[in-house]
Order: C-alpha cells, then sequence, then structure tokens
C-alpha cells in the first residue's frame, strides 16, 4: 500500500502555477536584452530554438513538485498479521466400501459426493491441522494432521473405492482416527465420520472406539449417508455396468451413540448432497478456533528516491541554462 504520511504538504504545489506565471508573465517582460551581429549563428551552434528557452521553467518545476513529494515522505506499507491462538485438530473418517459406490447422490455416487463436500469444508477451515483417514474391512490412513492443504487436497483427490472389500469396519475407522488425534495438544479434537452402512466387521467394535474417543476427549460428528429410498447400484456382468436397485442398511442407532459417548448429542443423517453440505457447514459453525489477530505494518521511505530525481533535475536546469547564456536578463 502506497501512502504519504505529510500529505499536507501537497497544498505548496499551488505555488507552482503562480511561479510559472510571475516567470513568464511579469519577470520575463523586465529582462535587459542585448544584441549580437552573430546572435542567430550562436544560437544556431549551440542547437537552440525558441522552446528550449523554457525549459528551465519545466526543470526549475519538477525540481520543486519532487522536493514537495519528498517532504510529504512517501513510502510503502506492508501489511502483516500476527495470529494467536490455537486451531483445531480435525479428522474427517471416510467410508470407502464398495456400497458408497451407490447412485442416489446424483449425477454421482456417494464416496464422490463425500470428497466434494469435504473439500468444500476443507476450503472453509483456517489454521486448523486437518487429515483423513479411509475405511472399509479395515482402517488406514490417507493423510496425517497437517496444515498443508494444497496436499490434503490432493490426497483427498486420490481417495478411491477398495474393490476388495465385502465388509464396513467403523469401529476400526473411528479407533484409527482416535489414534492419530490422542497425543494432539490442540484446544478441540474432531472426527468427522461418514459412512454409509453398519459395522460388520473389525477388531474393535464402534462403540469401544467411542469410548476410547471420550476418554482423549474427542468430539465424533457421525454422518450417515444414503436414501432412505432404494438407490441404483452399478454392477459389473459380462454385457457391461448394469444397475440394480438396493436399500441403505445405515445403522443410525449405532451413530446416535457415537454422538451421545463423545459429546455430540445425535447423529446426522444425509440423503443427498445439499443435506450433506447443510451438515457439514453447521459442523463447521459449532468447530471454530478463538484466533486472536493483530495486524502490523512494515514502511519502506522512498523519500530519497524523489530528492534524487529533484536534484537530477536541478542539475540538468543549470546545464540547459548554460546552453542559454547568450541570453542574460
Amino acid at each position: 500500500m502506497f501512502e504519504f504520511v505529510y500529505p499536507n504538504w501537497f497544498w505548496a504545489l499551488l505555488l507552482i502555477p503562480l511561479f510559472l506565471v510571475y516567470e513568464l508573465l511579469v519577470r520575463r517582460h523586465h529582462r535587459i536584452y542585448f544584441s549580437h551581429s552573430r546572435l542567430n549563428l550562436l544560437r544556431k551552434a549551440a542547437g537552440h530554438n525558441s522552446l528550449l528557452k523554457y525549459l528551465p521553467l519545466l526543470l526549475r518545476s519538477l525540481t520543486w513538485i519532487m522536493l514537495i513529494i519528498a517532504l510529504a515522505r512517501p513510502r510503502l506499507a506492508f501489511k502483516e498479521q500476527e495470529v494467536t491462538g490455537q486451531g483445531i485438530d480435525i479428522i474427517i473418517s471416510l467410508d470407502i466400501s464398495p456400497s458408497m459406490k451407490a447412485i442416489d447422490f446424483q449425477p454421482v455416487n456417494r464416496l464422490e459426493a463425500a470428497k466434494a463436500v469435504a473439500a468444500r469444508f476443507i476450503e472453509n477451515r483456517r489454521n486448523d491441522r486437518i487429515g483423513l483417514i479411509v475405511f472399509s474391512d479395515n482402517a488406514y490412513t490417507q493423510c496425517p494432521l497437517t496444515l498443508d492443504y494444497n496436499i490434503l487436497m490432493n490426497l483427498l483427490t486420490q481417495i478411491d473405492f477398495n474393490e476388495n472389500s465385502r465388509a464396513t469396519a467403523i469401529g476400526m475407522g473411528l479407533a484409527t482416527s482416535v489414534a492419530r488425534l490422542k497425543e494432539s495438544e490442540a484446544k478441540s479434537k474432531v472426527i468427522i465420520l461418514i459412512t454409509d452402512g453398519k459395522n460388520n466387521t473389525g477388531e474393535i467394535d464402534p462403540l469401544t472406539a467411542s469410548e476410547l474417543a471420550a476418554t482423549f476427549g474427542i468430539k465424533v460428528y457421525p454422518i450417515g449417508v444414503g436414501s432412505k429410498d432404494e438407490a441404483d447400484f452399478p454392477v459389473q456382468t459380462p454385457y457391461g455396468i448394469r444397475y440394480q436397485k438396493i436399500r441403505s442398511e445405515i445403522d443410525m442407532e449405532m451413530l446416535d451413540q457415537i454422538a451421545r459417548i463423545t459429546g455430540t448429542e445425535k447423529a446426522s443423517r444425509a440423503q443427498n448432497t445439499k443435506q450433506l453440505e447443510a451438515i457439514l457447514e453447521y459442523i463447521d459453525s459449532l468447530e471454530k478456533a478463538e484466533l486472536k489477530i493483530k495486524n502490523y505494518f512494515r514502511y519502506q521511505d522512498l523519500f530519497q528516491r524523489y530528492l534524487l530525481w529533484g536534484l537530477f533535475f536541478l542539475v540538468l536546469e543549470l546545464v540547459i541554462r548554460l546552453y542559454l547564456r547568450f541570453e542574460q536578463p
């Protein structure tokens, strides 16, 4: 940001037109001229013309302008922010079992809709560490907690179905998420659990994992995704992809228990993309870090360069007047 410390100096610019009027209309008429038999020849030798005699006035005006700008003290102001406070650590735990292929989140399947909404959720966060856990019949870390949202978004786009899975281990997904958060020193620790099924495999059941989360002060927001009606599910056949109708078997009662144990009261259900967006926006509004932002400025003074320009115009004026020395007052 460019600014002037003492802008009132610009009122002095009004003196420059008065100076020009005085030089051109008053002082010029009071000058004494002398003739010389070789004056025209000397002027030609010096390259003198009718416009050149006005150049010293122009240079004198520019000198004053540069001096006034320097006195106004121009400078560049660089705005910086000092952020104090602690962000929130968030794990997005995402179901990648084949049932997430169901196409009831038109025009995409459940997984792609969840990834798109999660991406928008991430874009709205600031100063929060976010990680990704994916699970089907087992669970693993797609991205550890990070502030590098570019890497996070890139890894989010790479998430795909586990084609070899035939079961859903919600408890393992939740337990793996807890393992990533238990050592966190953040003021608030959050897991957003997105699934479309019910727990039917895994070494740790969801309620045990929930108790573990509560022990470490971790809140879990469970979200069941899938329509209550039948949805199209793609099936590979010898004749290509065919679609058959399936009905979601989301264990909302179990998800509600997870929410109650970890202090978030109740699980949410999303039957379309709009509802899923609304749920994530609600969670986003609840989980805000208390950050204090202090603005301050660094300044770079520029008056020196205007002083140098003023000196340059002054020297140039003196040089031009030497060329015009044949015409003296």
